[in-house]
């Protein structure tokens, strides 16, 4: 047996020259030229701004706009109906509250409170 593990971090020189011939072609130097006389051809590109400016017309602006104040509508009605609602006391603030039926402990009242 051998120390080595399949998966140790060294280069295999079996798997490299197998990976090498399958990606390399019959002519790497004239895939090079063609490579590059493909790139050469194409129309000059400029910079990440350029392409995201040519991408921000005024209707995709006008709609990103308009589904932001969309959202913000619904986010600002969901919150108005939030506060709107009568809070209702939780258990601790229920014990914490005398007993205001005859009788019953805070705890029961707040439990036995929507029935």
């Amino acid at each position: 047996m051998t120390d080595r593990s399949p998966f140790d971090a060294e280069r295999d020189p079996e798997l490299g020259e197998l990976v090498r011939g399958a990606f390399t072609g019959p002519d790497p130097a004239g895939f090079e030229l063609r490579l590059g006389a493909t790139l050469a051809r194409l129309p000059e590109r400029g910079s990440q701004w350029d392409v995201l400016a040519a991408w921000a017309r005024p209707g995709v602006v006008a709609a990103a706009v308009a589904a932001g104040f969309l959202l913000g509508f619904a986010v600002w009605q969901a919150w108005r109906a939030r506060l709107a609602t009568p809070a209702v006391p939780s258990v601790a603030v229920a014990m914490l509250q005398p007993t205001t039926r005859g009788g019953e402990q805070p705890i029961m009242y707040a439990v036995l409170e929507g029935r």
